[in-house]
């Protein structure tokens, strides 16, 4: 999969002249206010600051616009007010005009403007220096004049456009100026109705001047005439690139980008790249949607989309994401939206455009774009992999070539596994010199990356090179170190999140519902990955082309293929192993933490459906800080290890590679049936690990079991503690009774009835004390919320402790919202406050 286009720029998402081609001054009037001198930046990286002159008691100011902030001058009377704008000549501006010379921006003119005989936009003709070009209005039409060393007029044009400039209207204007070939044009831009124009080709004679040293003055000539309106983001550029094609494609394109209109919901100037909804006093709106400029798009093959974005769940979130697609930036297919697993759905067009919707139930808090990203996934040479050869790719993701001579190609899969491929390919064969360290091999729709290379000779002078690849996703093993994180309570999806933030890959689809509260110690975005699949259990799929990893249920489905001696296997080992077989489970949680209080005192699950022996073994779950989460991941991890570890090792063949056959297709995870009346077998059972020969389909070598094989997270440090732990708490009330040396909290024990405490379906237990005779308690009743809270004025210290003693009886939640816990708000000496959930279910 190639990344084809990225959208991170502060340009991608505001429509502003791209600082690319505006190498030579760019003006984006983004200033909260001129300088102590009276300037305005330069956004070129040249620091040509513009001076904003006569601007004192006018009516000249910097005001909200649609790309930023814009600079609005002589709206009252521009005879008395005469502000205009400067830039000085060093005379450096005009000495490399190159092939061609840009100048040109955004303005929203007054009747003033495109009511008079003339009104200057931009020229070099006042002040000291010859002129070379002088951008203008003639009664409200656009007007070209170019100037020779001497300072005599070599163009003047005034050229009329099939639309009339009015007062208030939204116009891109720009000149284009070709030394050399003698040409010149004025492009012109309607944003409100979306019209453009390019006038026709002017040619002049004579040389343009090659040593003006004249200023360049916007709004004012000779001062004698002016211009009243506004300005926003003006460029040139000289020895540009650009042809009037790219600025009518520029025009196109800003239109609908809304990332720089300080009047919408979406901002994506406060950060430079970053795009949030708008802040206005603190407060963000609910709801924003962001626009892009237009990308590249012309796919080989499917496209992917990925954005990479900063959110709190429940809270704020990035999406729906929607796409549309043009081959000329004039008409666009309508918008809609990516496929859930990311997949492109608008059709494959030169050009694509992004609509994305932000929200947030938190008016303080907003949810950030960081990029958007469309990769395109080439379509491999082979459909199936039976009888496929591995493909390597280039930088960009293309086809590079086809490695017809390899042999021995295995690809060996495990579900929740390894992912690698191997293979031999002649030393002296021509396309082993496309072969290297770190290159991609594709194989279908799977990408693997080459980690070795072993070049061999034999005993009879035979040379051959031994390839190895790993899929992908190992490469999340060198992500960006992950910092200790702790969870609360939270669905797998946004433990994968966080893993997979700052990486190329982002969650699919997650329909494992558990919830865990665990703290995260792993440094990388694959071992976090897997600790999630271990603690809520399903399978971890890597879907590498489109850079997507799934936490599913059970990946696979029921085929329907047969495996039978004489059909299609030629052999078969079935393993039934008992050495792991645990019909007690114990697990030792964070600091000691067991689930006895909330299990009738019992650390332990048990399961005798196979064995009636104790068969004892602990698990790790040093994560854990939550009991009831704790005990329901010890119940799932038992329900596996209290049966025999039963699996099949056969050698078949996949007949779906033959014609007539395509109906015996199995996949990694499928579920198959399994017959041998030798053996006495008919069982229908899972693929968990295969072999699979590309070039000899029929030596597949295939591992099934319905169980796994191993214990998972148990830790030896436990095993021989099982005993002692039993009917006993790590914790005693003992210990509860004497840990009140700074109770801050008044009234904590229900001495008082409710006194202190601000109530809301709480009452007083008389007969249930734990450090006293009294407590409080709750029963809770569906769509209600019971709650008593206190606030503190606790000294300044850099630690405070949380104790409490809880209990329940027959505690169930009766949605996926149901929460049982104690908050924390926190406010801090500056008035903002922080708080915080401690689930305790």
């Amino acid at each position: 999969m190639a990344l084809k286009t990225i959208l991170n720029k502060q340009t991608d998402f505001t429509g502003e002249f791209p600082v690319e081609y505006a190498k030579s001054g760019l003006w984006r009037f983004n200033d909260v206010s001129v300088d102590e001198y009276g300037y305005l930046a330069d956004s070129s990286g040249l620091d040509r600051k513009i001076e904003l002159v006569n601007y004192l008691g006018t009516t000249a100011s910097l005001q909200s616009g649609q790309k930023g902030r814009q600079i609005r001058i002589n709206i009252n009377n521009p005879a008395t007010e005469k502000t205009y704008l400067k830039v000085a000549n060093d005379g450096t501006f005009f000495s490399e005009m190159g092939e061609r010379i840009l100048v040109g921006g955004w303005m929203i003119p007054t009747t003033y403007s495109v009511g008079n005989t003339y009104c200057p936009i931009l020229n070099t003709r006042y002040g000291p220096g010859q002129p070379i070009f002088y951008l203008s209005l003639f009664a409200g039409r656009p007007r070209i004049m170019l100037y020779n060393a001497s300072g005599s007029l070599i163009l003047d044009q005034t050229t009329t456009p099939p639309f009339s400039l009015i007062n208030g209207g939204v116009y891109f204007i720009c000149t284009v100026i070709e030394p050399n070939n003698k040409n010149a044009w004025i492009v012109l831009g309607d944003k409100t109705s979306g019209t453009s124009w390019v006038s026709p080709t002017y040619s002049f004679t004579g040389t343009l001047n090659p040593s003006c040293t004249a200023d360049i003055i916007m709004g004012m000539h000779a001062d004698a005439y002016w211009y009243a309106g506004r300005f926003d983001d003006w460029f040139f550029d000289m020895d540009s690139s650009l042809t009037v094609d790219d600025l009518i494609d520029y025009f196109n394109g800003s239109l609908l980008t809304n990332g720089g209109d300080m009047g919408g919901a979406v901002d994506a100037l406060s950060v430079p790249g970053v795009v949030s909804l708008r802040e206005t006093e603190g407060v963000y709106p609910t709801v924003g949607t962001l626009y892009t400029a237009p990308a590249t798009c012309t796919l080989s093959g499917t496209g992917r989309v990925s954005v990479t974005s900063e959110y709190i769940s429940g809270v704020t979130a990035v999406g729906p994401i929607e796409t549309s697609t043009s081959d000329d930036l004039v008409h666009w297919s309508d918008w809609v939206a990516i496929a859930l697993d990311g997949k492109l759905v608008s059709p494959n067009k030169a050009y694509i455009r992004f609509k994305v919707t932000l929200t947030t139930t938190d008016t303080s808090k907003t949810p950030r774009i960081i990029d958007i990203r469309l990769y395109d996934i080439p379509k491999s040479p082979y459909e199936r992999i039976g009888f496929s050869r591995p493909v390597v790719l280039d930088s960009n993701g293309a086809w590079e070539a086809v490695l017809e001579n390899a042999y021995n190609i295995v690809v060996t899969s495990e579900i929740n596994g390894e992912d690698t491929l191997s293979f031999m390919i002649p030393y002296r064969d021509p396309k082993r010199g496309f072969i290297d360290s770190e290159k991609k091999i594709q194989i279908v729709d799977d990408v693997y990356k080459v980690r070795t290379l072993t070049d061999t000779k034999d005993s009879e002078g035979n040379l051959a090179t031994e390839v190895y690849a790993e899929a992908e996703f190992y490469d999340l093993t060198f992500s960006v170190r992950k910092e200790e994180h702790k969870f609360d309570a939270e669905t797998a999806e946004v433990s994968m999140a966080y893993a997979l933030e700052g990486t190329e890959w982002s969650v699919g689809t997650v329909n494992v519902r558990t919830k865990r509260t665990w703290t995260s110690t792993e440094k990388n975005a694959l071992s976090i990955l897997r600790r999630v699949a271990d603690l809520h259990g399903g399978d971890l799929v890597f879907d590498c082309p489109n850079r997507l990893v799934h936490l599913l249920t059970v990946y696979g489905t029921d085929s329907g293929a047969l495996f039978a001696y004489k059909k299609n296997m030629k052999s078969i080992k079935r393993v039934v192993d008992t050495r792991s077989l645990v019909t007690r489970l114990y697990a030792i949680g964070s600091d000691g933490l067991t689930f006895a209080d909330i299990n009738g005192g019992k650390a332990y699950v048990e399961d005798y459906t196979y064995s009636s022996d104790i068969r004892i073994s602990t698990l790790d779950c040093s994560t854990f800080t939550n009991p009831y989460q704790m005990k329901e991941y010890t119940e799932m991890r038992l329900a596996q290890y209290s049966k025999p570890n039963i699996s099949y090792v056969l050698k078949a063949m996949d007949l779906s590679v033959l014609t007539g056959y395509e109906h015996e297709a199995w996949s990694l995870g499928d579920y198959v049936h399994v017959e041998d009346k030798d053996l006495g077998l008919s069982v229908t059972t899972r693929v968990i690990r295969r072999e699979y020969n590309l070039q000899e389909p029929w030596n597949t070598v295939l591992e099934l079991s319905t169980t796994l094989k191993n214990l998972g997270s148990s830790a030896s440090q436990w095993d021989n503690v099982a005993d002692s732990l039993e009917g006993t708490s790590m914790v005693t009330n003992n210990d509860i009774r004497e840990m009140v040396p700074f109770n801050l909290l008044r009234n904590s024990r229900a001495d008082d009835g409710m006194a202190y405490w601000v109530n809301s379906g709480f009452e007083v237990d008389g007969d249930n004390g734990v450090s006293g005779s009294t407590s409080f308690k709750a029963m809770g009743i569906a769509n209600m919320t019971k709650s008593m809270a206190q606030t503190i004025y606790p000294a300044n210290r850099s630690s405070y402790t949380l104790s409490a003693q809880i209990a329940s009886e027959n505690l169930e939640k009766l949605s996926s919202n149901s929460q049982v816990g104690i908050e924390v708000v926190i406010e801090y000496e500056d008035g903002t406050t922080e708080a915080r959930f401690i689930d305790l279910y």
